[in-house]
This record gives structure tokens, sequence and C-alpha cells, in this order.
């Protein structure tokens, strides 16, 4: 072990592990497999990666807190910190709550919309295999029994590498200016995988040496890092990855040890913005057999869109960011209990009236946050009642009583803080419009831009995929301006489809023939360089 290796004493689990020094106690841990509650990406906003500190005892992170409110002055006394405003410099004991640490009540990332039961065109070593969706900010994976063709379980959690950037492009510029950074992209992704497959082994009584194949679909970027392949060249023109052909190495190799015999296959890619997650979901949706100027556009961090033309596919990709995935907003998080998921406006005092999640309606949990469907729903919601502008301002002379202030800027009252678990109000932020209006704007300009470059005023249908895409309400998509404006019924909901194309391939290798045709029949619009795209994209930042 290296000298300058920093020991950590886990007291609740009776463990020791160790770390470089200068990261955060919260990535040390992540690197070493034990994953806590992070909705807030590690930017200490959400409280929920709580730890005490008990050697040594002058551990002082409450200047790093961005809101005192976070922790209380009982808990700091007390030596609780948040681990994510933890530098380790030296040798450490620490005592992790139960209540911090990841538990398999997590988010979903959209159901996968599949037949009961698939045929199965292949004769695997063992019965089970695993699909990954390895997403920007939420990884998905699939436990599937192999020999019957169906989905036994599924589980979803949010990708450890937020911490070190929100997007694809925050990453590569990690990876680029610190060496060793692509080294702890990998092993987050891989820790978090390795935590989501044995939770799914452990809750369906399956032994994790009984995995043959794991299928992994994600963005290029993700698909690099994952491989421990630098991405650096997709953040520069012309953007191109290191590799676009499926890649096929053993588990053991990345550091996956549930079984590491297990064979690791990942999809082809199209670009270094239209990843092996387009390519599962298009497999997916059959869109080559849907009628021409059917548009497939998989909402997440960065919007993936293809669209069938009169010749073959045409895709292209928009940098809508985290906020459609409650990431990047201000009382954003993940969508498990306690998060606002839609809000409506009472017509007579134009207060906010939340649904929120409740996995356990026995023991309801207090208003947390608000997840990516939340945020949509209250901007839209907010701009039918006449509370936000075309512009995205505020409106606070309609009702002055219904907003506080942060910065001398406002925030609209969802939850008072009697209502919510940190005491707090949960609150809609100027920012959080912005983040929306830019996120919104991309997505659709580079949908604009896909049905002009192909003679179509616009899609003739939508198929909506993605976490965030799988939980919106089509209205509230439509008055905020994300989609072009379709009749309702010429909208569909596909969920999962980056995920179901990486579960159909997992049980029929004629999936990847059709992925490698795909990806050689798809023709890339390049938005970047494109000189009409910035008109288009700031006209489509107000609001219709």
């Amino acid at each position: 072990m290296k000298k300058d290796m920093c020991n950590i004493y886990i007291q609740s689990e009776d463990r020791t592990i160790s770390t470089e020094p200068g990261q955060t106690l919260l990535e040390a841990l992540v690197e070493s497999g034990v994953l806590l509650r992070a909705d807030c990406g590690g930017r200490g906003r959400c409280g929920k990666c709580k730890i005490r500190i008990i050697e040594p005892d002058n551990t002082d992170s409450e200047g790093k807190l961005p809101d005192s409110g976070v922790l209380s002055r009982e808990e700091i006394a007390d030596g609780y910190r948040l681990g994510c405003r933890v530098d380790v410099l030296g040798d450490m004991t620490v005592d992790i709550p139960e209540s911090s640490m990841l538990t398999p009540e997590v988010a979903q990332k959209g159901p996968t919309t599949l037949p009961d039961t698939i045929p199965v065109s292949r004769t695997p070593s063992a019965p089970y295999g695993i699909a990954v969706d390895l997403g920007t900010t939420t990884i998905a994976l699939y436990l599937c029994d192999l020999n019957l063709g169906k989905v036994v379980a599924s589980i979803s959690l949010r990708n450890p590498q937020v911490m070190l950037g929100d997007d694809v492009m925050s990453r590569i510029t990690a990876v680029s200016q610190k060496p060793g950074t692509l080294k702890r992209l990998q092993k987050m992704a891989v820790k978090a995988m390795e935590w989501g497959a044995g939770s799914l082994c452990r809750s369906s009584g399956v032994d994790p040496l009984t995995i043959d194949t794991m299928v992994i679909v994600g963005n290029s970027t993700m698909v690099h890092m994952f491989l421990g392949e630098d991405p650096s060249s997709i953040g520069v023109y012309p953007y191109e990855p290191l590799f676009k052909e499926e890649r096929r190495v053993s588990a053991g190799s990345l550091g996956l040890l549930f079984n590491p015999d297990a064979e690791v296959r990942t999809l082809p890619l199209i670009s270094g913005f239209l990843g092996a997650d387009i390519v599962g979901a298009t497999l997916a949706v059959d869109l080559g057999h849907k009628a021409e100027g059917t548009l497939l556009v998989d909402v997440g961090t960065n919007g993936e869109i293809i669209i069938l033309g009169k010749n073959g596919y045409f895709a292209t990709s928009g940098a809508t960011g985290p906020a459609f995935e409650g990431a990047s907003i201000r009382h954003g998080m993940h969508a498990i209990s306690g998060a606002i998921d839609a809000v409506k406006v009472d017509a007579q005092t134009g207060k906010a009236v939340c649904s929120v999640i409740q996995k356990n309606p026995k023991q309801p949990k207090k208003v947390s946050g608000l997840c990516g469907s939340g945020v949509v729903s209250a901007v839209a919601e907010l701009y039918r009642a006449g509370l936000i502008l075309n512009d995205g301002r505020f409106n606070t002379e309609a009702a002055p009583d219904l907003f506080q202030y942060e910065d001398e800027l406002p925030e609209y009252i969802l939850a008072p803080g009697r209502e919510t678990l940190s005491g707090m109000a949960v609150t809609l932020a100027q920012k959080d419009i912005r983040a929306i209006q830019l996120a919104k704007g991309a997505l659709y300009a580079a949908i604009q831009m896909l049905c002009n470059e192909k003679g179509y005023e616009r899609p003739s249908r939508l198929l909506i995929a993605g976490a965030f895409g799988s939980y919106i309400d089509k209205e509230d998509a439509l008055t905020i301006g994300l989609f072009p404006d379709l009749p309702l019924d010429h909208i569909e909901i596909v969920g999962n489809a980056a995920g179901a194309g990486a579960v159909l391939t997992l049980f029929d290798d004629n999936y990847r023939i059709k992925a490698e045709e795909l990806v050689r029949d798809t023709e890339v619009l390049e938005l970047a360089l494109h000189p009409d795209f910035q008109d288009i994209f700031i006209k489509s930042l107000a609001f219709p």
C-alpha cells in the first residue's frame, strides 16, 4: 500500500478502506463500493450523505456548507458532516447512519416496453444476464432470465459520476485536465453497477456466478469511460470517438467482481454524441417499420434524436443538460419518495398543490425536493396561471406573498418549511426556470433542425423515451414548447427504450447485426456547424 494513502475505518460496518488524499469523503466511499444517498450529486444541498466523524474530532466542514440549514447546529456539535463537503486529508474513523446508505428504493428510469416473453436466440453458458442503460445521470440495470426470456427484476440509481460534472462535456474536461480522473470516473460507474447487480441478485435469490452476460448501452462518452478509454476526442472538433464498433470484454477486466468470467458487451456508436443508447432505443421501438417522418427522441442529459426519412435514418443530438432529471435544480432530486412530481396551482389562492412520490404510502415521506417531471410540471402550471411570463421571468406582482427571495431573486414557494423534511421551503427558483428554458430550447431546436433538413415541417409522429420522458405529462411539455405542436394522440411515451434495446440484445444476437446495420445507414447532422442553429435556438427559449 502506498505510504501516502489514507485509511478510513467505517465503524458501522467494521471495515477499513484506503484512498488517496484530496478526495471528498463521499468520493472515497463510492470508489470503494460504499454507496451513499447523494441526490444533489455531491453539492451539499440535499443533506442525504450525512456521516458522523468520530476521529479526528476537529474536522470542520461547516464553513464549506452552502446553506447553514443543511445541518443543524446540534448535528454539527455531535460530529455530523456531509460526506460531500469533507476532504480526506488523513486517517479517519467514521460512522454511517443507515438513513444515509443507498437502498433499493431508488428512482426508476422509466418502464421498459417489452413483451411478457422474449424469444431467446442463443444458448447461454449460465441462466442469467444483466442489461444496463448507463446514463449520464441515471444508471438502470435489468436482471434477465436467459432461459425463460423474461426480465426478473430491475433497479436504477444516480450515476455517482455526477460528483465530477453534470454533463459529458464537464467530465471530458475533467479527464483532459487532471491525470487519474478517467480511472476515478470508470471506478465510480463500475462500483455503482456492481452495487446494482448485487442488489438485484439478492432480492431475486440469484447467485451472481450464474450471470452469463452483461449488455451495456449509453452515450458515447459514458461507454468510453466505462471501458477506460479516453473520451477527450469527443470534446473537440470534429468530435470523433476513439472507436464506434461494439466491444466485448470480461467483467473481471473492468473490475466487475460479481462474476469476473461474465462477458460484457457494448452496442456500437453512431458518432461522438449519438451513442449505443439511441441505437438500442431505435431497435426497441422498431423505428424502421414506423411511418415516414416518425421521430424518436431520447430525453436525458444529452437529447439524442433520430427520424425515419425517405431514404433511411437521420440523427442529431442536443445538449439539454441535467435539468430534466432533477439535477442542476436548486431543490432538484431523484424521483424517489418525497419528490414532487406534479404541480397544480389553486385558482383561488395561487398556491401550489403538489403531488409527492410515495413508494410506501403507509410510511409517507415529507417533501424533500422536486424531480425532473415535477420541475417541468411546475413551470408549465405557473405559466398557465400567469405567474411566469413569456420570457421566463416570474410575475411577482400577480401574487407577491407566494414568493420568497434568495440573493434578491424571487423563488415561488412550492412547499412551506412546515411540510418539508429539512424544515426549509422547497421552491422553484428563477435559475431553475432558466435551466428548463435552455434545455427545452436546445431540444426543440435540434428537432426542428432535423425536420427542416429532411423537408418536414414537423414530425408525423413523436416517440418519447428516457428517464424524464417516461413520466412527463404531454400537455405540460407542449405548454412550455419542449416539442413541436402535435396532436396528443400523435405523441407516444415509449419508456426506457434504450434499456429495452439492451435487454433485447441480451436475449437475441440478431440485434447485434441490426445495430451494425443501423449505424451504417444513419446520416448525422452536426448542429454546431449549422449556420441556422443559433437563431432557431434563441427563438426556442421563450415559452409559446
